[in-house]
């Protein structure tokens, strides 16, 4: 009898300390202030003139839930009056990765068609700065996203860049 107490005692204790160190994290909630709801997609504008995303590392900054729609490349300007403004609309059925590099082709063709080709070698090693992109996701992954990056972005297509509202 005594060792059946001790027994349960025992068990009665690792079920406590584990209950204990297995407690969830309740998340903090932000005041967050949107113009759209975050339950709905949306087509959002998002500003990346300061941020650092090119095409060598945009399948790590921009998540798998946002699909992206078009890019708008930074385009040297010494060039830039003789090319049309560059906006790159992706394919919806293949991949992120492939879309970046159709891309790529496409606007190492455009520059070379110039004749600048000294920025060949810089984007080869570097990628392609992007400007802007238009995505279309859920608002709450959205709001994700420029939260931890602190993007500019808009929804209407005219309309100004701001920031969230936290």
């Amino acid at each position: 009898m005594k060792k059946l107490l001790i027994i349960l005692l025992i068990v009665l204790g690792i079920y406590i300390v584990c209950r204990n160190n297995n407690q969830e994290v309740v998340p903090v909630s932000l005041n967050i202030h949107t113009d759209f709801n975050l339950e709905d997609y949306n087509v959002f504008y998002l500003d990346l003139k300061d941020e650092d995303i090119n095409t060598l590392n945009i399948n790590k900054k921009i998540p798998s839930s946002i699909d992206v729609i078009s890019i708008t490349p930074y385009v040297n300007p010494i060039y830039k009056d003789k090319i049309e403004p560059l906006k790159y609309s992706f394919v919806n059925n293949i991949s992120i990765k492939r879309n970046i590099n159709n891309f790529t082709k496409w606007y190492t063709d455009t520059i070379n068609n110039t004749g600048y080709i000294d920025d060949l070698n810089y984007i080869k090693n570097n990628g392609i700065k992007i400007l802007e992109m238009e995505v279309y996701a859920k608002g709450e992954d959205i709001v994700k996203l420029i939260y931890e990056s602190n993007i500019k972005y808009k929804t209407v297509l005219y309309g100004e860049y701001n920031y969230l509202e936290v």
